[in-house]
């Protein structure tokens, strides 16, 4: 499915117009600060650079001529010293060091600064040395000593609006580009979840957009290809289904004829050949069973659920664990706690699920002992709790015991949890809950709880 692009840009165009705004907002700021500078030139709130040069000028003859000196003439912003015809200074605003660079003047030994001074000879035959500089001024004195410099004021000002608009212009940037990197984050994040069954939402960037078109198309791929992997799976389990079914009849020929065989008198040897033949049978058809098993788990269309009865239910189930353990003369202890009248399930998954756990425990505990059979209700669940007398889970059975088609030849190998619990705990999820395994505290035995919601 293509991606319907709506007013979609480039990151070049994006950029761009992010740059122009910042350009736009630089160029009005400099615009006011020099408008507001020219305006407190015009109204006389700051002097011009050359004010005290020409201020000079027009009070020259006065500063030459004056008896006594008025200091009250020297403009505004300058420094002055009076030097007697020794060199004495006799009045001065100046600072010891302005002093000293001014008599390196008058000697000529210093020269850099010379357009910073003006020398008057008095009538007096005085010598009044001037300080200005050309630069700019604020009107107010106050203003003046605290920022002595207009033009270095304007610059600083300038330069921290600089710092300031780009900082705003990156942050919106940066939110403009985590909001249409949105939809890019949610799509991975619902194929890492395996969740394809999500929209597409386009970007205003036309580069997003194109990552989206490949994630799309991905989605797509991964779609298709889980449901091919699917169908597989189950035509692979039919044809396993199939099979087993089909191998079944003639074992169970095979078997009949064997048990017939067996019942007739023949010698010792073809007994013992028979024997071995019917053993082998018995075990085929174990290992058919667990096919059938695991292709009848997970197949939605064979799991029925219907309302039963929970004491018929629990009923057959003991009758049958009884069977079980009267062959190894083991004793089964059962206890109901306020169970309810129905239960709405799967009653044949489910009566093999238990049945299963109960034959495990019975395969793997010893003669004369003790299976503990439990059944509680509890807030809509419905659990079954079996407690053997056993070797127990050993680690990796603990860990790996409901995987399917695990073994394990030290301990509680076969279909314990082989293709067993495996079985049993598809059918717990199916039914909304789950299979817990684990061993008795005293380390006598294992402990299988199966525990499953009512659901109607």
């Amino acid at each position: 499915m293509e991606i319907k692009e709506s007013k979609a840009v480039s990151f070049y165009m994006l950029f761009l117009r992010y740059l122009a705004v910042f350009c736009a907002i630089m160029i009005l700021i400099v615009t006011v600060i020099l408008s507001g500078f020219y305006y407190a030139l015009e109204n006389g709130s700051i002097l011009p650079a050359n004010y005290a040069e020409q201020a000079l000028l027009k009070v020259e003859n006065q500063l030459i001529q004056s008896e006594p000196f008025d200091q009250s003439l020297i403009p505004f912003s300058c420094t002055y010293v009076l030097l007697s015809k020794t060199g004495d200074v006799q009045s001065s605003n100046m600072t010891e060091e302005e002093i000293s660079r001014v008599k390196e003047f008058l000697s000529g030994s210093f020269n850099t600064l010379s357009g910073q001074f003006k020398l008057i000879r008095r009538n007096d035959e005085s010598d009044l040395i001037i300080k200005y500089d050309i630069l700019a001024h604020f009107s107010s004195p106050k203003l003046h000593r605290l920022f002595p410099k207009p033009e270095l004021l304007a610059i600083i000002f300038s330069f921290v609006c600089f710092i300031l608009i780009a900082f705003v212009i990156a942050f919106k940037f940066s939110r403009k580009l985590k909001i249409e990197l949105a939809p890019i984050i949610k799509a991975a994040d619902s194929i890492r979840e395996k969740d394809l069954d999500f929209q597409i939402v386009p970007t205003k960037i036309r580069e997003l957009n194109t990552v989206l078109q490949s994630i799309n198309e991905l989605k797509t791929a991964l779609s298709d290809s889980l449901n091919q992997q699917w169908n597989m799976e189950q035509s692979k389990k039919t044809q396993i289904s199939a099979i087993a079914h089909d191998i079944k009849t003639p074992l169970t020929i095979i078997k009949g004829n064997t048990e017939l065989l067996l019942e007739s008198e023949l010698p010792q040897a073809d007994q013992e050949l028979l024997q071995y033949i019917q053993t082998s049978s018995g075990r085929i058809e174990n290992y058919i069973e667990l096919l059938m098993s695991t292709t009848m788990v997970t197949d939605s269309v064979d799991f029925q659920k219907h309302t039963f009865s929970i004491q018929g239910f629990l009923s057959e189930i003991e009758k049958q664990a009884k069977a079980l353990c009267h062959v190894k003369k083991i004793t089964l202890h059962t206890e109901r706690n306020m169970l309810p009248e129905t239960f709405y399930g799967d009653e044949l998954l489910l009566s093999r699920a238990v049945l299963n756990i109960l034959n495990n425990a019975v395969e793997f505990s010893s003669y004369e002992s003790d299976i503990q059979f439990k059944v509680t209700w509890n807030d809509e669940e419905l659990s079954f709790i079996v407690s053997d007398r056993g070797k127990g889970f050993s680690a990796a059975g603990l860990k790996n015991a409901t995987t399917e088609f695990f073994t394990e030849q030290t301990a509680r190998s076969g279909k314990h949890y082989g293709m067993g619990l495996y079985f049993t705990k598809s059918v717990a999820q199916k039914h909304g809950g789950q299979l817990k395994i684990g061993n008795q505290r005293d380390g006598g035995g294992a402990v299988v709880t199966l525990t499953i919601k009512n659901r109607p």
